[in-house]
């Protein structure tokens, strides 16, 4: 039996040169990341903020035109990918966005003005090692080896154990024939296969398994093994986190894992972030908080801002943009505990999506939001849809065409059918670029969305001989408010808004001045008056404010003024008294 060659099964890189079509193993991201700082040293960084079980290094990159200001003085966005390890594209996404505004910086002025003015932080790859196994064998994890739950004895993963049995680098599945099998196969397309009818006797029919072995297996039924590694990152954030017997996968306590801990504390240290995107497959579809309670619990003006960012996704990637506790597809109204996104809006006031990206019935032209419909309601006309896409633009792969087999346990058994991970989890090669341009607008667009301090005017207005009124106006050019969203203003971490104002020798406040830093009200961003123009036009301007310092200084004394956002960035002002 000759090895499995996973370079052409996955697509994968053969050198760190970017190709959209290709999927990145680890040395090569880290070797990929690493040439573009030294090819744009102005524009980007990339650290390690932790390591993950096996020793990996977790990358985040800073996205920033140094010149104009640190990151961490600028309003942030923040994506990050890959936290479930099968989930390879959102990887790919992350890298094709670095790409993207690095090599257009130096000719499109929209580049240009959010990497002079903003900052981003990527990190293109949470999972790291559950992502090289599945990227370098055959096997697949949610998100990491690590076994969970723990100590469980050997019988408790008795069943069907999905393996690579004949050897092709691919894990399928088994048709296999049985008078009571509940499928039959297509008279239009023997790949396909439909349910039998009810009453529906006199031909041959099959149950269909996944392709493996059955652990101690007694002849009779054939139940699934569960995973050994059943641990998923995305239930492992303290929002509301439940142990494993409530959320499934939830690890032994929040933030038990080396790689969620990483991220959290790295976003813990980034104030600054006012929005992010968490990339995930293959739904087809866009999701806004919550992953736990009703649209009736978000502040209405999050919600606005929620619809009005959500709508620049689903222009770009045509997915509609839901709520995953209302959309859940398999118990709407069901809560999901422990979700990254939820910790991010709910403890950060961060406005998070998850992109769930790929979907490939619907990029073969079957519309649904219904995940669940389009799991196990379509048509035979919808899987001749999904397999001419495969034929057509894939170069057929994403299926593989049934062939028989002889099982040690099952005897004569067919394998083949639908390509779990390049096909249902990630697009084939051929397919992947195109998800990549869909995707990137709307990251791009998201970013554009952050608050902005600008300076408007300043003076030093003399009251008497040696004192004089020291004022400063400015502004929020953003479409956000200064503080991110309402949720922020409740959550406690960051989100101040001040105005400190630098005495040189000679200079001192005076009785009844307000201090020399000062704290402000938030500034209201253009997503207040995100509605249809209202006729009456009765609106008020309140992205404006104001400032002002009673001081005692000899004539030409220069004063710094600082007006500081920790999500709307910073904005600097001279003031000369007597000038």
């Amino acid at each position: 039996m000759t090895e499995p060659n996973f370079t052409e099964l996955h697509y994968l890189a053969t050198s760190a040169e970017w190709r959209p079509d290709r999927y990145y193993t680890y040395d090569l991201l880290t070797e990929l990341l690493h040439s573009w700082v030294a090819a744009y040293p102005h524009l980007a960084t990339c650290a390690s903020i932790g390591t993950s079980g096996e020793g990996r290094a977790i990358w985040a990159v800073t996205l920033t035109n140094q010149a104009t200001g640190p990151d961490v003085e600028k309003p942030a966005y923040y994506i990050d990918a890959n936290i479930h390890a099968a989930e390879v594209m959102t990887s790919s996404v992350a890298l094709a966005t670095i790409y993207y505004l690095l090599t257009r910086y130096e000719h499109d002025s929209e580049v240009r003005r959010l990497l002079d003015e903003t900052a981003l932080y990527v990190v293109p790859r949470i999972a790291v090692d559950g992502c090289e196994q599945f990227l370098t064998t055959s096997a697949a994890t949610r998100s990491s080896s690590t076994p969970f739950p723990a100590g469980l004895p050997d019988s408790a993963y008795d069943g069907l154990e999905p393996l690579d049995i004949d050897g092709d680098g691919l894990i399928g599945s088994m048709r296999v024939k049985d008078p009571a099998g509940p499928w039959k196969i297509s008279q239009r397309d023997e790949r396909i296969m439909l349910p039998r009818g009810p009453s529906e006797y006199g031909g041959d029919y099959y149950f269909v398994l996944p392709e493996g072995l059955i652990r101690n297996w007694d002849g009779g039924k054939i139940t699934l093994a569960p995973s050994r590694s059943a641990l998923d990152f995305n239930r492992n954030f303290p929002a509301d986190w439940q142990p494993n017997w409530v959320q499934t996968g939830s690890g032994p306590f929040p933030l038990s894992e080396p790689e969620t801990r990483a991220v959290a504390a790295f976003l813990l240290a980034h104030r600054n972030i006012h929005g992010a995107q968490l990339h995930h497959t293959a739904a087809g579809m866009i999701l806004r908080a919550s992953a736990r309670y009703a649209d009736e619990q978000i502040p209405p003006l999050d919600r606005r801002a929620y619809d009005a960012i959500g709508a620049l996704g689903e222009a770009s990637m045509g997915f509609r943009c839901l709520s995953p506790f209302h959309s859940n597809p398999y118990q709407p109204g069901k809560p999901s505990f422990g979700v990254e996104s939820d910790w991010l809006y709910d403890h950060l006031g961060i406005l998070t999506f998850m992109t769930e990206l790929w979907g490939l019935a619907h990029r073969a032209g079957i519309a649904s939001t219904d995940y669940l419909q389009l799991e196990e309601a379509r048509s035979e006309d919808d899987d001749l849809r999904i397999l001419r896409l495969l034929d057509e633009e894939a170069q057929g792969r994403g299926f593989t065409p049934w062939r028989p087999f002889t099982h040690p346990q099952l005897g004569e058994v067919e394998l083949g059918g639908f390509e779990v991970k390049f096909g249902l989890m990630n697009p084939p090669g051929p397919l992947l670029a195109r998800e990549l341009e869909r995707a990137v607008p709307f990251a791009i667009g998201a970013m554009g969305t952050a608050p902005r301090l600008r300076a408007i005017a300043s003076g030093a207005e003399p009251l008497a001989p040696g004192v004089y009124r020291i004022w400063a106006t400015f502004g929020n050019d953003g479409f956000l408010p200064t503080c991110g969203s309402e949720r922020q203003r409740g959550s406690g971490q960051g989100g101040a808004l001040t105005a400190q104002i630098t005495l040189p020798a000679g200079a001192e406040l005076l009785p009844g001045s307000a201090p020399a830093t000062q704290q402000l009200e938030h500034l209201a961003g253009r997503v207040s008056q995100y509605t249809g123009f209202h006729l009456s036009a009765r609106y008020p301007n309140l992205s404006r404010g104001h400032v002002e310092w009673l001081i005692a200084a000899p004539a030409g004394t220069v004063f710094e003024l600082v007006i500081r956002g920790d999500k709307a960035g910073v904005c600097r002002m001279t003031v000369i008294a007597g000038g």
